[in-house]
């Protein structure tokens, strides 16, 4: 199976140690257009009300776009009955991960074909390891701009809803969008990695947030610190930084808790203008939550809670 056959290599991936702070600003015009270069599923019926362009056919799709004189790529996900006005996932991977890889191990597919939405698993650019770059204005925030874009053109996407997600590297990519990208995303779910950076964060407009993190996360640690290495880069406590998005949003101070089970702790705030709700994973690693895919080295997996689940329920309510 599919699952079995990249097993072994994401259990070397979704490091967020090695990720990169450099970024350059985007220096040439985005491209409007992606081609698709292979398919993986069989037609099905359409929306009348909804016309994707032919590259985007039911099934899984490879497609590229031209960013800053750079060609990205990109895996396009669309249901087996496309209609008007779908919604649009865009899920990044960790670093050293792939499209590919975290396709399978965040599994938002079998939900897309239920459901009626469409999910977009970007590739980030080797430069040593392929990742994201995350801080500063970059061409990645751009290519991330630039699929939206597209999916709105060509594929039935409704532009008020489109939103980010990721784990690791992917999750610290989503971060840097709800910062830069608030014009675009309509809300945000991160994985083992989040951050809130003023000045920046702070001109975002107020949008709905999702983080999940382990407390025994072994790259990006819970309370705070280096990520990977003494000297990684800095983060502040999870708890800290979900309440610094809690105050951007405009909610009354400190969490309400609800134990969900031994694993599982919901911290929701009140009184938003747009909803933050995080899942503290009590000895939980630098994982997804509910995965199929475990990766011992990286700490427990937990399956008292599906973050795929929750994330989609999350999403299509905002």
């Amino acid at each position: 199976m599919r699952a079995a056959r990249v097993f072994a290599m994401l259990s070397v991936t979704l490091a967020f140690a090695a990720c990169s702070s450099s970024g350059k600003p985007a220096s040439a015009p985005v491209s409007a257009g992606a081609v698709a270069t292979t398919s993986t599923a069989a037609g099905a019926a359409t929306d009348p009300g909804c016309r994707p362009a032919p590259a985007f056919g039911p099934g899984t799709s490879t497609h590229h776009l031209a960013v800053a004189g750079a060609d990205r790529v990109f895996l396009v996900h669309m249901p087996r009955r496309p209609r008007a006005g779908m919604h649009l996932i865009v899920d990044f991977h960790g670093a050293a991960s792939d499209m590919q890889q975290q396709d399978i191990y965040s599994g938002f597919d079998p939900l897309a074909d239920r459901d009626g939405f469409v999910v977009v698993t970007p590739n980030g650019i080797d430069a040593p390891i392929r990742q994201w770059r995350f801080l500063g204005t970059s061409d990645d925030i751009a290519f991330a701009i630039a699929i939206v874009r597209s999916l709105v053109h060509d594929a039935c996407v409704d532009p008020a809803h489109a939103y980010a997600t990721g784990i690791s590297s992917g999750g610290a990519m989503t971060a840097s969008l709800a910062c830069q990208a608030s014009d675009t995303f309509a809300a945000f779910a991160m994985v083992a990695a989040d951050f809130y950076l003023p000045p920046i964060c702070d001109r975002a407009r107020s949008r709905p947030i999702m983080i999940f993190h382990g407390t025994a996360d072994p790259v990006v640690p819970y309370s705070g610190g280096h990520v990977g290495t003494p000297t990684g880069l800095p983060v502040e406590p999870a708890e800290k930084t979900a309440a610094a998005w809690a105050h951007h949003n405009g909610c009354a101070p400190g969490a309400t808790r609800a134990h969900l089970s031994a694993q599982v702790t919901r911290l929701t705030w009140q009184q938003c203008r747009a909803p933050v709700v995080m899942y503290r994973i009590e000895g939980g690693g630098h994982t997804w939550p509910g995965a199929a895919i475990h990766v011992d080295r990286l700490g427990l997996t937990t399956d008292q809670i599906n973050a795929t689940d929750e994330m989609w329920r999350f999403f299509d309510a905002s």
